[in-house]
C-alpha cells in the first residue's frame, strides 16, 4: 500500500508549491504516472509562461544532446521551466549519458520522465542520483485485495470518510480501474455531505450498483444475529449468485469470523487495542460496533463456524458432494451460524 500513500504525499507536496528538479515515474500502473505528470504540466509553471517554458518530448523522437541542451536552458521570464518526456521507455539514447545531469540537476528545471509499463533498473548510478536529488516513484499495479484501502485513501485525500463495507463494495464493482474509482468518488462527494461518512447505501444509490444485497449486508445481519434479515439476504444473494458469487460470500464471512477469533484472544478488548491489533478495523466506529457484535459468538462457536465455512466452500465448488444450489447452501450455513 506504499504506492498510493507515496503518490498522495507527492501530490500534497506539489499542491503546496514545492517541486523537485527530477521526477522519474516508472512502473506498470499508468494512472499515478499520468496524474503526477499532468499536475506538473498544469501547475509547475503559470499558464502565461508555458509558451517558452514548457517542453514536452516523446522518447522515440528524442536524443540525449537535444535533451541536455533543453534541460540546462534557463527559464524565460519565469521562476522555472518544465521538461517532460512522454513514453520515455522508448528513448533511443542512453540514460547513462545523463548521469552527470542527474547528479547535479539544474534547480530552475523540473524534469519529468514518464517511464510507463516498465520498471527501471535501480542498480544504475543514474537512477540512484535521481533518488538522491529528486523523486523516484515506482507506480506498481495494485493487488485486488489492496483496492478497498486505495478507495479509502482516495476518499481521505478528498476530505471524506468512507466505511469499510462501502469501500469493499466499490472495489468489487469497479475493480482496479483507478481512473473510474476516482471519478465515482468525485460523484459521491457531490451527493454526500462532507460531514457524513460514505456508506453502502450511498454507493448503491449514486454509483448505480443494481443488486439489492451484497455479501457485506449478509455479514452485517449475521454479526448482530438478526435472524429474519439474515435468512432474507441469504435467499436473495443465493438466488442471484452471478452477481454475488459464493466465493465472495464465504470470503467475507471468513474475514469477519477470523476477526472475532482474534477478539477472543485479546486480554485488552478496548477499542484502541482492537484498532491496533485486529487487521481491517481502523476506525473507532467500527471498533465499537465490533465490540458489540463479537461477544454474540463465543470462542467455541466461532471456531465451529470457521470450520463450517471451509466445508461449505469446498461443497460450493463441487468437492465431496452432489450439485447443490447456492440458496440451499446459504440457508444451511445461516442456520448453522445462528444456532
Amino acid at each position: 500500500m506504499a504506492n498510493v500513500k507515496e503518490y498522495l504525499d507527492i501530490m500534497k507536496e506539489m499542491k503546496a508549491g514545492n517541486f523537485r528538479p527530477v521526477y522519474l515515474l516508472h512502473g506498470e500502473e499508468p494512472y499515478y504516472i499520468d496524474k503526477i505528470s499532468k499536475f506538473i504540466e498544469q501547475h509547475g509553471i503559470e499558464e502565461h509562461e508555458r509558451d517558452f517554458n514548457l517542453n514536452i518530448f516523446y522518447g522515440r523522437d528524442l536524443n540525449a544532446e537535444t535533451l541536455l541542451e533543453t534541460l540546462k536552458r534557463f527559464p524565460m521570464m519565469a521562476q522555472r521551466q518544465v521538461v517532460i518526456i512522454r513514453e520515455a521507455q522508448d528513448f533511443g539514447g542512453k540514460w547513462t549519458d545523463l548521469e552527470n545531469y542527474f547528479q547535479q540537476p539544474v534547480a530552475s528545471t523540473v524534469f519529468v520522465i514518464d517511464f510507463k509499463y516498465k520498471k527501471v533498473d535501480a542498480r544504475f548510478k543514474w537512477v540512484d542520483h535521481v533518488k538522491k536529488n529528486g523523486i523516484l516513484f515506482h507506480s506498481a499495479k495494485h493487488y485486488d485485495s489492496d483496492i478497498p484501502r486505495v478507495v479509502e485513501e482516495f476518499a481521505k485525500s478528498m476530505k471524506y470518510r468512507i466505511n469499510q463495507h462501502a469501500s469493499h463494495l466499490m472495489a468489487e464493482h469497479l475493480g482496479n480501474d483507478l481512473e473510474k474509482i476516482e471519478g465515482e468518488l468525485h460523484k459521491l462527494t457531490i451527493n454526500v455531505p462532507l460531514s457524513q461518512e460514505i456508506g453502502v447505501d450511498d454507493v448503491k444509490k449514486h454509483i448505480g450498483i443494481s443488486k439489492e444485497f451484497s455479501q457485506f449486508d449478509y455479514v452485517n445481519a449475521l454479526a448482530v444475529r438478526d435472524a429474519a434479515k439474515s435468512y432474507h439476504i441469504a435467499f436473495q444473494i443465493g438466488r442471484n449468485d452471478k452477481n454475488t458469487p459464493m466465493v465472495l460470500v464465504i470470503s467475507a464471512l471468513f474475514a469477519h469470523f477470523s476477526k472475532v477469533m482474534m477478539y477472543h484472544s485479546l486480554s485488552d478488548k478496548s477499542a484502541n487495542n482492537i484498532m491496533r491489533t485486529i487487521p481491517g478495523i481502523r476506525s473507532p466506529y467500527f471498533a465499537k460496533s465490533f465490540m458489540n457484535s463479537a461477544p454474540l459468538y463465543p470462542f467455541p462457536k466461532t471456531a465451529q463456524i470457521i470450520e463450517k465455512l471451509r466445508e461449505v466452500d469446498a461443497r460450493s465448488k463441487g468437492v465431496g458432494s452432489s450439485s447443490i444450489s447456492s440458496v440451499e447452501l446459504l440457508k444451511e450455513l445461516t442456520y448453522f451460524i445462528l444456532n
